[in-house]
């Protein structure tokens, strides 16, 4: 089942954001990047450039 976080293919995919904290907190590798790829990129692939003002 793939996962709407870190878009793997899991058995266990997280359901809910916090969820996805939980585990990026206990040291799932895939969570703890779906985490840090959700906080850098916001919900478009140009967040960052906008955050840096052009």
């Amino acid at each position: 089942m793939k996962c709407q976080f870190c878009q793997q293919d899991v058995s266990d995919p997280c359901h809910n954001a916090q969820e996805m904290q939980q585990r990026a907190a206990s040291h799932v590798d895939r969570c703890e990047q779906a985490l840090k790829d959700q906080q850098g990129m916001g919900s478009g692939a140009h967040h960052r450039d906008i955050q840096s003002g052009g």
